[in-house]
């Protein structure tokens, strides 16, 4: 068996931490709906890192669709839901030439913040990353500006490697900084 088989048997599936659901969602119009439904009301600007975000029922759609898209060959999607409420994405990648398993989007609707879900949730992939498909290290990312990820991903023991100036655009047309985080196999500690 390959690392990506591994990955995908592994991962490619809908999974459960300890108080959240990790589903795989089938980008259709009532999977979209369930989507939109979950942050219409939100702020934008508690989005404002995300480039993802969509703004209507039919753009959840859209988004959905692209983000299967993106995972199809080497990373998986996951909507987060806890109490059965939908409150999240999640998504990540694995990258078999030099074993590396690279946290890609994500958002948590409002209501989510603070509670400790981002941490549950990296805490678990990590495991079974490190643990059972032994790679070789994990990525993380965030926008420069955003200083509440900075410190989250900092705090999880993972290390600053660089700074990519002005690498990503944004919805609103303004380019923005991106950094990128790294914890090794030999930094990962088992609990």
């Amino acid at each position: 068996m390959t690392y990506m088989e591994k990955f995908f048997e592994l991962f490619k599936r809908d999974l459960k931490t300890e108080r959240l659901e990790l589903r795989i969602l089938e980008p259709t119009p009532e999977n979209a709906k369930l989507v939109w439904n979950a942050i219409k009301n939100e702020n934008p600007e508690d989005f404002k890192y995300s480039i993802i975000m969509p703004k209507s029922e039919q753009g959840a759609l859209k988004t959905m669709q692209e983000q299967a898209g993106y995972c199809q060959d080497t990373g998986v999607c996951w909507y987060i839901f806890h109490d059965n409420k939908l409150i999240g994405f999640q998504r990540i990648h694995y990258w078999e030439n030099n074993k590396t398993l690279q946290f890609s989007e994500v958002w948590l609707v409002r209501s989510a913040w603070s509670k400790g879900f981002n941490k549950e949730i990296h805490d678990f992939i990590e495991k079974m990353a490190f643990q059972e498909l032994h790679v070789h290290r994990a990525t993380r990312q965030c926008m420069a500006d955003n200083i509440r990820s900075k410190k989250s991903i900092e705090h999880s023991g993972y290390h600053l490697d660089g700074r990519m100036r002005h690498s990503t655009l944004m919805p609103d047309g303004t380019w923005m900084d991106h950094l990128n985080f790294t914890k090794l196999e030999s930094e990962y500690e088992k609990e």
